[in-house]
């Protein structure tokens, strides 16, 4: 199973990743092609892709590192998804106290990146059937926020601007 956590900086330019304490952002050069057709909103929007990983972590372990998923609480419904299907939506969890404090540093750095000061994350969970769920617009502080609550879902893109 396949965890990666990927950020568009909208309409940002950079040609090359950065990182914040433990945390890497690798620039991805784009959303690539399977993403585009599972979230064809996200793939529209123009700035630059990046996955976000663990220092020390090899690549092909993506972002799992970074954060789990808590699998023991069940999938959470999305109220605007009428059809009772689930389809990956997890909570989100971060690893530790200090992993947890870096991502919202580089979200910070990477919302900076942009001219609009808007962002688009998305934790994904490898799924059969991923869709184009989308959840916006809500300011970083907000989003921050919802973590710990465990109210950020994987294969939901959210749309983070201040």
């Amino acid at each position: 199973m396949s965890y990666d956590i990927k950020v568009l900086s909208v309409g940002a330019s950079c040609k090359i990743g950065m990182s914040c304490g433990s945390i890497k952002a690798v620039r991805t050069g784009g959303f690539g092609t399977h993403f585009a057709q599972t979230y064809p909103f996200a793939a529209k929007m123009s700035g630059e892709w990046f996955e976000l990983r663990k220092d020390s972590t090899p690549d092909i372990l993506g972002s799992y590192d970074i954060c789990d998923f808590d699998f023991e609480s069940g999938e959470r419904g999305l109220f605007w998804r009428s059809d009772g299907r689930n389809d990956g939506h997890y909570s989100l969890m971060i690893r530790s106290e200090e992993i947890f404090g870096d991502l919202r540093l580089i979200l910070k750095q990477l919302r900076k990146l942009s001219p609009s000061d808007m962002l688009v994350f998305l934790a994904r969970l490898e799924a059969d059937d991923e869709r184009n769920d989308i959840c916006g617009v809500i300011t970083l502080d907000e989003f921050i926020s919802l973590i710990p609550q465990k109210r950020v879902y994987g294969n939901v893109c959210y749309i983070i601007q201040d």
